[in-house]
């Protein structure tokens, strides 16, 4: 008997033990967030939402829960964190506090509160943003703020202890509401109000003159635990104002529970939102790596004219003041090819201003095959067909803005910002012929500016413009074995000044994914202006040659 006695001894208390921790976990704090006044896209709802869920001590529910709740009820903004709706929605949501607050006009100051499922605020905070944001070491303090006030609202109350002097008071009876007691000389205690279950509202005592010393009782304030509810009384109605008419409470589905749903990683937060040594993590962000991979259409126009300042001032010349070799090229019907391009922007998930570093890369090389005629004042060559490479080329370090134009579900990206680089272009021929022919070879440095705004995520208006600085003929990354490079200078003139520009206008867009697409015309001229004695004739004091490429490049994009 006494190892039977010993044996259920040690069985009672594991089982003890095990229902002490299944009813701490039954009652882990829950929490809602709702919106932040002043908070621009919701991001810091989403920070805060995933702060508070990787800490893994309470239960958050997702960012738009209590949004979504309110808003059945056609409530928003601060309506939607009344004491009222909170004690109305909060049961419902089945949460144990609120989180609200307010974000300072500049974005500087967070106000932040804390409500518990009455209504009650049980704590208030202030903490500085940067950038809308809260930074990493002030995440820390309002985490830790917040978990230990719900932990310190939702802990149990201590029973007061009772003063020796004062008399037991009479308990009041289930099932009816407290009756006054008459004033006494000397009126006793007043005793800790009970929760009835008679389903109705509750009664309200009248007011008591004052009364030394009542013992402490529950008041909901912000320093005092919630007590536990009685075992087998129903729920504590809600008490309102006659002086607020109560709002006609629309019915909620009953999945709103399933808004607790404990998410894993983060925790269902916005991640590009959440930090780790100090970089923005998540896929919401701007992407680091975006490329382009399609086809190109390409138009080109070349002239050369001696004596003048631009090819349409010489041919508006009478016939008989056209003196010297001219050279006309044109493409009679587009030249395709391929197209490739890459935009690195790695350090795009950081919180500083250096996510904007990046570099870009081009690639295009089309195939043409061109009407070839020269004409001089002796006639004209018989116009030839002839197989070119148009070859463009670059290579840019970049430093862009980003902005978000779209909502917190769905975040739309844009840019403006500037490029510095090396660009070329290189038309070249494989045949040789009997005629000088315009091929040109330019290698140069540049600065460009770009900018993408989004109008929504199919559509994206993208456009740039760049300047060459002395783009001259002539120049190329490859080595000029043949001299036939620096004959592009000596044929027309000792020495060569060039100006170039370009202007891109498209569109694109994400379609599935990381894919997306690309289409844009891009015009890029080029004007060069020749002094000294060139080996062609007529071309003894000077002369300009032009030359521009019409091209529409289009095709398929991946970023991550």
């Amino acid at each position: 008997m006494m190892a039977s006695g010993r044996w259920l001894s040690r069985w009672g208390a594991v089982l003890a033990l095990a229902l002490m921790l299944t009813s701490q976990a039954a009652r882990a704090e829950r929490v809602a967030v709702s919106a932040l006044e002043g908070d621009k896209n919701n991001k810091l709802r989403a920070q805060v939402t995933g702060l508070l869920r990787k800490t893994r001590q309470v239960q958050v529910l997702p960012p738009a829960a209590w949004a979504m709740a309110a808003a059945k009820q056609k409530l928003r903004g601060p309506a939607s964190v009344d004491r009222r709706v909170v004690a109305r929605l909060a049961p419902t949501l089945k949460v144990d506090a609120v989180l609200t607050g307010s974000a300072g006009r500049t974005y500087s100051t967070f106000s932040a509160r804390l409500l518990d499922e009455e209504g009650q605020e049980i704590w208030t905070g202030e903490f500085v943003l940067q950038r809308g944001l809260l930074p990493k070491y002030e995440a820390r303090k309002f985490t830790q703020a917040v978990i230990d006030a719900v932990k310190a609202s939702n802990a149990p109350a201590e029973a007061p202890e009772s003063e020796p002097s004062a008399p037991e008071p009479p308990e009041s009876v289930a099932g009816s509401a407290p009756v006054p007691q008459p004033a006494p000389a000397v009126e006793p205690p007043a005793p800790e109000p009970h929760a009835v279950g008679t389903g109705e509202a509750e009664a309200v005592e009248p007011a008591r003159p004052a009364q030394p010393e009542p013992p402490p009782a529950h008041q909901g304030t912000a320093s005092a635990p919630r007590a536990e509810a009685t075992p087998g009384a129903a729920p504590k109605p809600v008490l309102v104002p006659e002086s607020k008419p109560v709002p006609a409470w629309e019915e909620l589905d009953e999945e709103s529970h399933t808004y607790l749903t404990e998410l894993e990683g983060s925790g269902g937060g916005f991640p590009e939102q959440e930090e780790e040594d100090g970089v923005l993590a998540g896929g919401r962000m701007p992407s680091r790596l975006k490329v382009l991979l399609g086809a190109a259409v390409t138009w080109r126009r070349y002239c050369a004219r001696p004596g003048v300042t631009s090819c349409s001032e010489y041919d508006a010349r009478p016939p008989e003041q056209q003196v010297g070799d001219i050279s006309d090229f044109t493409s009679q019907a587009p030249y395709a090819g391929i197209a490739a391009e890459a935009e690195v922007f790695p350090l795009a998930h950081w919180p500083t201003l250096l996510r904007g570093v990046g570099l870009t890369l081009g690639y295009q090389r089309s195939f043409a095959r061109t009407t070839v005629q020269v004409s001089s004042p002796v006639g004209e060559t018989p116009e030839r067909e002839v197989y070119a490479t148009d070859t463009a080329y670059g290579a840019m370090l970049a430093y862009r803005y980003f902005f978000d134009l779209g909502t917190q579900a769905t975040p739309l990206w844009g840019h403006a910002g500037v490029r510095l680089g090396g660009l070329g272009r290189e038309f070249d021929v494989g045949e040789r012929m009997d005629v000088p022919l315009p091929v040109v070879h330019r290698f140069y440095p540049a600065v460009g500016l770009d900018v993408s705004v989004p109008l929504m995520r199919a559509v994206r208006i993208e456009g740039s413009g760049q300047l060459f600085f002395r783009p001259n003929p002539g120049q190329s990354l490859l080595r000029d074995e043949d001299g036939s490079q620096v004959a592009e200078v000596r044929d027309y003139g000792e020495s060569v000044s060039s100006l170039g520009w370009a202007a891109e206008l498209g569109v694109a867009g994400d379609l599935w994914g990381p894919l997306g697409y690309s289409a844009r015309f891009r015009l890029e001229s080029y004007k060069d202006r020749y002094t000294g004695v060139g080996t062609r004739r007529g071309w003894t004091e000077s002369g300009v040659a032009e030359e521009s490429y019409s091209s529409i490049v289009a095709g398929v994009t991946a970023a991550w």
